[in-house]
């Protein structure tokens, strides 16, 4: 796979206490173990489906080939002048032809749009790059690297654990919690606390970086990678995002 061993991450705010703190109000201090508990669990049974779920497949490579076009000679034509906006649309069109759960796709869709935008944010190097629907100019330059890639692979994952944590998250709160004004409370809550799980989130990405750059390097900055080899990488990348959750939920 080309990747460094690493040890446990560690992470600024553990996922208990983030549960505890949006839970306060509502929940019994003995109940919030098992609603931190059962959300890690939903989240690491949904990684078993993502590792082979065709839309997560089809986002992944278009990523992948947005880097390959980074790192080709034909870049400023093909990638320099396009904005965040046209990516997207071409993500959108790109997932359209993918078969499997509707509700999943636009998940995967949205995590990926986010990651593209967030790339072309960071890396702007003018003012008007900043806008979504402007040509980003040298925004792009740096992605067809394998550090390029790794950053842009992260923030994908981490767009994508970050909507599956809120999601189960409500989902476990509204099974423990013991009314409707409580859990209308809870979702207020977890709103304001959106900041917490976006950095857990993106915290516990911080995994794939180990090895993504080196599959880069190795499978696809000179060749197209085969579905085979995108989706070994997808198995490897989610088994250790759930090995990351499983060391949380011990702790």
């Amino acid at each position: 796979m080309g990747h460094e061993r690493i040890g446990v991450l560690p992470k600024t705010k553990r996922w208990r206490a983030i549960v505890a703190e949006i839970a306060a109000v509502d929940a019994p201090p003995s109940g919030v173990p098992e609603i931190a508990r059962h959300t890690l669990n939903a989240l690491g049974s949904r990684y078993v489906d993502l590792a082979s779920d065709a839309a997560v497949e089809a986002a992944f490579g278009f990523l992948v080939d947005m880097a390959r076009t980074g790192a080709g000679k034909q870049a400023a034509a093909d990638i320099s002048t396009k904005s965040p906006l046209s990516f997207v649309a071409d993500l959108g069109q790109r997932l359209g032809a993918t078969e499997g759960s509707l509700e999943t796709a636009e998940i995967v869709r949205h995590a990926a749009a986010d990651a593209i935008a967030t790339w072309g944010r960071e890396n702007a190097t003018t003012q008007s790059e900043l806008f979504a629907d402007s040509a980003p100019g040298n925004a792009w330059r740096g992605l067809g690297t394998g550090a390029g890639f790794c950053e842009l692979s992260r923030l994908f994952f981490s767009r994508l654990t970050e909507r599956y944590l809120s999601y189960f998250l409500d989902r476990e709160a509204s099974a423990a919690l013991p009314n409707l004004q409580a859990r209308e409370q809870f979702r207020r809550q977890l709103q304001a606390h959106l900041g917490d799980v976006s950095k857990h989130s993106f915290e516990t990405a911080k995994i794939t970086q180990s090895f993504a750059a080196g599959w880069f390097n190795k499978n696809a900055a000179t060749n197209q990678p085969t579905r085979a080899q995108i989706r070994r990488f997808l198995s490897y990348a989610f088994a250790k995002l759930r090995e990351d959750l499983r060391r949380e939920d011990r702790q």
